[in-house]
């Protein structure tokens, strides 16, 4: 299947066609439903319809080329590869607790949403063009083409290993929660399952398999996304667009004392329990990290040209901004139907959904776990009993506000399964774009360009999807052993990626002056303060680091924001201390800022 906008009215086509024929699946197995459909059998049909898909989709796309193992032949339009972009970087347990985070407070949401449309915006003004002009593989292979030196390609490895197998393991574990949950499979099969399907999406195809997959996970994460909101908004207020509704919800709410209601964390996911100054900091920490995350900019790489590397990150905006301005639709309802369901409710009134969550230790009252009206008895003692639960006395998991909105809101089962299709779109579309920049990087950076430049185009691609195979299972693996520690290091990823990577790659583009000492330096100093602070929170070794005046505590998660000004520090001072850039190196610079279709280098894909 060509992947060409030239060639690309069949994938536009296709992809309509198959966002049609999605939503007529779901209607019909809705219809089903009504008719006495097993919300189990509901659940596996609207889940398995979308994984064949992208399983289907890898398969088909197999190729023996490197070009479109590694950057799908550079033939993808702007409009594709955007929506394969949105696919890729909507983090999948950010994009689960982005909801959770609105409810928790807006501030909250609103720093991820930020942090999200302001690395898109930066990576179109300032990194996407030139990273597609340089001819570049991977983001250790432009840093390469930039500095001409192997050390700033074995840095970038480094950096890329520690900031993305994180991220992979994360994602396969949001997405065999997902599954476990509605397939009703054990966590250890619903973990080996999430692992072949992205074998089978990537392993044949690579990038261009990949690519294809990543279209289909962006049309089902809108309709899954959007199609609950609109569908309770219609419902609620008779006009089927949340985000001009939601607002008459946040004003009943803030007459109901809705800010009584909290969220708690579970296994990583965001409470929205950060003060001013560390959303703000995670904010600067996400856009960063966005710009430099590898798996995201890779995408760039995968243009016709110059000018779709651009335009792409723009489409990306707009699918994005479509899931963000969504997310506090989600919280605002949820708390409205909280407010009117379960709070001043008899207790034997509680909804069911109180208890199926309370069961699986999502939900909270008084602080207790709940499974039945005894339990809520004990745990709030006689006033629950007679004047029904208060505001303050409910708390509900992050990351329920999203996979449970159908369930709270009353909306049919159809729905919860839909948007467990979207939530698993989102995880396996990171987990596939993050599994191929760990394989690319690995095949290309570390086997054909310091070990064996002189391998067959046959061998490379063997090694590369050998590689791929060990990552998933490494990922798969981890997330299976050490899930908690996997989510909460990989929301310190985008941290982890701004320092190690943002001084190099913007100083490289924009900084004619910057060396390779002071980039390699600046990698090291900037990558391993961040990572070392991460790490040591991590295991407990030491209190989130004070400042005064600001915050009592710096979060993981926002440590970019020392890291990032560390590595541009060292980077500068080291270039400007050493010998200025060879006429070679400031030629490529130049080459690389120089508006022409041609690629500054050979085409290291080819």
């Amino acid at each position: 299947m060509a992947l060409s906008a030239h060639r690309g009215r069949g994938p536009g086509k296709v992809f309509g066609l198959l966002a049609a024929a999605f939503a007529l699946s779901v209607v019909v197995i809705a219809l089903l439903g009504e008719f006495g459909l097993p919300d189990r059998v509901t659940a596996v049909l609207v889940i398995m319809i979308t994984v064949v898909v992208y399983a289907v989709m890898g398969v088909v796309a197999r190729t023996l080329s490197l070009s479109d193992f590694y950057v799908a032949g550079r033939t993808v339009s702007a409009g594709f590869n955007g929506m394969a972009t949105a696919a890729a970087m909507l983090a999948s347990a950010g994009f689960l607790g982005i909801a959770g985070a609105f409810y928790a407070g807006e501030t909250a949401g609103l720093a991820l949403s930020v942090g999200w449309a302001g690395g898109l915006t930066l990576l179109a003004i300032a990194v996407a063009p030139y990273y597609r002009k340089s001819g570049a593989v991977t983001l250790p292979d432009f840093l390469a083409v930039r500095f001409g030196n192997p050390l700033v390609r074995i840095l970038g490895i480094v950096v890329l290993l520690a900031c993305s197998l994180p991220l992979l393991a994360a994602a396969i574990v949001v997405a065999g929660r997902v599954a476990g949950a509605s397939l009703h499979i054990d966590p250890t099969t619903a973990v080996a399952a999430v692992c072949m399907v992205l074998l089978l999406s990537s392993l044949f195809g690579g990038m261009r398999g990949v690519t294809l997959a990543a279209g289909a996970q962006a049309i089902v994460i809108l309709i899954g996304v959007v199609t609950p909101a609109l569908v309770y908004s219609l419902q609620l207020y008779g006009l089927p667009i949340p985000q001009l509704t939601y607002g008459d919800a946040m004003a009943q709410n803030a007459l109901a004392d809705a800010a009584s209601l909290t969220v708690f964390s579970t296994g990583g996911f965001p409470d929205g329990g950060l003060d001013g100054f560390n959303l703000f900091a995670l904010a600067l920490s996400i856009v960063a990290g966005v710009v430099c995350l590898p798996h995201v900019l890779a995408r760039s790489g995968t243009t016709r040209g110059i000018a779709d590397a651009r335009l792409s990150a723009g489409w990306a905006l707009l699918v994005v901004a479509v899931v963000a301005s969504t997310a506090p639709a989600f919280a605002a309802f949820a708390k409205s139907a909280i407010l009117a369901e379960v709070v001043g409710t008899e207790l034997a009134d509680l909804p069911a959904w109180f208890f199926d969550y309370g069961a699986d230790g999502l939900v909270r009252v008084c602080g207790d776990a709940i499974t039945t009206v005894a339990a809520i008895s004990t745990a709030c003692g006689a006033s629950a009993v007679v004047n029904g639960l208060a505001p303050g006395d409910v708390a509900i998991a992050a990351e329920v506000v999203m996979l449970g909105f159908a369930d709270i809101t009353g909306l049919p089962y159809v729905l919860t399964a839909l948007i467990a299709a979207a939530v698993l779109a989102a995880a396996l579309g990171t987990a596939g774009a993050v599994a191929m920049a760990l394989g690319a990087s690995a095949g290309h950076d570390f086997y054909t360009m310091l070990v064996n430049r002189r391998a067959p185009a046959g061998r490379r691609l063997f090694i590369a999807r050998l590689f791929l195979i060990l990552f998933v299972a490494a990922g798969g693996w981890l997330a299976a052993s050490a899930p908690e520690d996997a989510l909460a290091i990989a929301f310190a990823a985008p941290s982890l990626a701004a320092a190690g990577f943002f001084p190099a790659v913007i100083l490289g583009i924009w900084w004619r002056r910057t060396t390779f000492r002071g980039a390699a330096l600046g990698m090291i100093a900037g990558f391993g303060v961040t990572a070392a602070y991460v790490l040591m929170l991590r295991a407990g070794s030491i209190e989130p680091l004070p400042i005064v005046g600001l915050t009592d505590g710096l979060s993981a998660a926002a440590a970019a924001i020392f890291g990032v000004p560390i590595g541009l520090a060292v980077t500068v001072v080291v270039s400007l201390l050493g010998a200025a850039p060879s006429d070679a190196r400031i030629a490529v610079v130049d080459a690389i800022r120089r508006p022409s279709p041609d690629p500054v280098l050979e085409d290291h894909a080819v």
